[in-house]
């Protein structure tokens, strides 16, 4: 038993962080106590610390996008609905809270990394993976220029390339944004003003939320830059659960 938490632990928290960590030297085993079901999936609390601290300065000189942790299905037809992660240790227990499509702040707690803490997810293993997200910033009012909107998009694939997906995102462009809502809502309301005052719904379909296909299919209304004017405002009537981008 003891083999098989060493080695769930060794497992990379986040694709791309493999370059930024591999110099790191591996931490030393510590104890960790976990009051979960044998079968539930867990990952190291070390990990994700060290990707969440990655991240930062990415985030930090781009201020219109986000990073979460990420619960990513392994296949489109696994349930996204009542997940749940605590960060469990020695001396730590923690409920975080993760958003309707499954990302999550991580807290930066030292105790929790020095014990070697481990985030458990109320899952059974094998369905879903911990990685990180990067999303446009989504505002209260729900309320973004045109200028706003193109300026996300290019900061999150700035980002997104200097963080290792480099090659992955070669010869890309950003096209548009997609504003994402679960597949069972009603149809959203997001709608173009333009300079003059008219105002047009969003095209809504189907689609991916973000580049990962195994996230499912959820209604994304898709504001395309090159379909609308330059000096416009987009303003989404319904919350979004989250923004993604469209590359070309």
């Amino acid at each position: 038993m003891k083999k098989m938490m060493y080695a769930r632990l060794q497992l990379a928290f986040l694709p791309v962080l493999v370059p930024a960590l591999a110099a790191t030297p591996e931490p030393e085993p510590a104890k960790v106590f976990v009051s979960a079901a044998r079968d539930s999936e867990w990952h190291s609390y070390r990990r994700a610390y060290n990707a969440a601290r990655f991240f930062e300065p990415y985030t930090r000189t781009r201020p219109l996008i986000q990073a979460h942790m990420q619960i990513r299905p392994l296949r489109p037809d696994v349930p996204m609905e009542g997940l749940r992660v605590q960060l469990v240790g020695e001396t730590t227990n923690v409920e975080i809270a993760v958003d309707d499509i499954g990302r999550a702040v991580l807290p930066m707690i030292k105790a929790a990394y020095d014990e070697d803490a481990v985030l458990r997810l109320n899952r059974q293993k094998d369905h879903y993976a911990f990685s990180g997200r990067y999303s446009i910033r989504e505002k209260p009012d729900g309320v973004y220029s045109a200028a706003d909107l193109k300026a996300a998009c290019a900061q999150l694939l700035d980002a997104q390339r200097l963080s290792g997906y480099r090659f992955r995102l070669l010869g890309k462009r950003c096209a548009g944004v997609k504003f994402v809502y679960r597949r069972s809502d009603s149809p959203p309301r997001v709608v173009h003003r333009d300079a003059g005052g008219a105002e047009r719904l969003l095209p809504v379909n189907e689609g991916q939320p973000f580049e990962n296909n195994t996230m499912g299919l959820y209604k994304v209304a898709t504001y395309r830059f090159a379909d609308w004017p330059a000096d416009g405002i987009v303003r989404a009537e319904t919350q979004p659960l989250a923004i993604g981008t469209l590359y070309e």
